[in-house]
């Protein structure tokens, strides 16, 4: 779990105000039938980088969906727009998006990520 904290902590500096404009460098990573890919804020090479990426394709297409394109608008948006993310527990999969003028929050409800019982479909 706290790996995956440190993800969603570089994932809100990569997409905070100071970074943004360099993270918008990025934008075609999140274009339209694009994976995510948890390499944007972990390395390859990192021990954190595999069960990242396994929470990462957990989640339902839908949700990953609305989470790529999220970040393409806000990353092609003129000026690029600082998102917020943050993460609860859930037993489904939620995205709750609110953006104002200046930004945008992204809430994400899931399971654990040491919680398998969605991914074998016994719940």
């Amino acid at each position: 779990m706290p790996m995956h904290y440190k993800f969603l902590q570089r994932l809100n500096q990569k997409f905070g105000s100071d970074e943004i404009r360099r993270t918008a460098r990025s934008a075609a990573s999140f274009a339209p039938g694009k994976p995510l890919d948890a390499s944007l804020v972990v390395r390859k090479s990192s021990v954190a980088f595999k069960p990242v990426q396994a929470y990462l394709n957990s989640m339902p297409g839908s949700v990953a969906e609305s989470l790529r394109g999220v970040m393409h608008h806000a990353l092609t948006s003129n000026p690029a727009k600082p998102i917020t993310f943050a993460w609860m527990p859930g037993y489904d999969f939620e995205v709750t998006v609110s953006e104002m003028g200046c930004g945008i929050t992204v809430l994400v409800k899931g399971r654990y990520p040491a919680d398998k019982a969605a991914a074998r479909g016994k719940d």
